[in-house]
């Protein structure tokens, strides 16, 4: 299950939405970043809407991702600009939403494969460059390996970039090497993948 929630609401709105159950104790009061706790707590809301009538208990993991530990779900959860997005499964799973911009540009060689440099439609081809990213930030939070390499451990396969559609990539571990297949949609300056 997978979900995307627009944030029009203030954080008060937000904040009265949400289900005592899910009011964990940051969630209580605002915090400096009024964008980032509006996205906690629409992502919280998402989940509340993925699971109506289920007793709902989060957790951290040791590297302060959020997760369900009731009931027991894989869960994944990413938030951008004015949107957040949850998936909920039973088998692992990996979202990222992104706001498409130019900087991606800047770190771009660190998490490039020398053969997806091909996919770009011109050498400023920052939308090929984010997707490219939101790919790799998915099928990381997928994987949930530490030290997990972006620019030789997760390779995209060719594909042709259109609003929304299917894109096959190869994660590359230790034990194996195995074909994903991930679905993402565009719209707007947004970019959303999931797995």
């Amino acid at each position: 299950q997978m979900a995307v929630w627009h944030i029009t609401e203030s954080a008060e709105e937000l904040l009265s939405l949400l289900p005592e159950s899910l009011q964990e104790e940051g969630l209580r009061t605002p915090i400096k970043n009024e964008q980032l706790f509006k996205q906690r707590l629409a992502s919280r809301l998402l989940i509340a809407q993925l699971l109506p009538h289920t007793s709902i208990l989060l957790g951290k993991q040791g590297d302060k991702r959020t997760h369900l530990i009731s009931p027991q779900s894989q869960l994944s959860i990413s938030h951008a600009g004015d949107y957040a997005a949850v998936i909920i499964s039973s088998v692992p799973v990996g979202i990222d939403i992104e706001a498409i911009h130019p900087r991606i540009q800047k770190i771009a060689s660190r998490f490039m494969h020398h053969t997806e440099w091909e996919y770009l439609q011109h050498p400023e081809d920052f939308k090929t460059l984010m997707f490219i990213w939101s790919v790799k930030e998915a099928v990381f939070k997928m994987a949930n390996i530490s030290g997990l390499d972006f620019q030789t451990q997760i390779l995209c396969k060719p594909f042709n970039l259109k609003d929304e559609g299917k894109i096959e990539v190869e994660l590359h571990t230790l034990a194996e090497v195995r074909l994903l297949q991930l679905t993402y949609s565009i719209w707007g300056d947004m970019i959303l993948v999931f797995v």
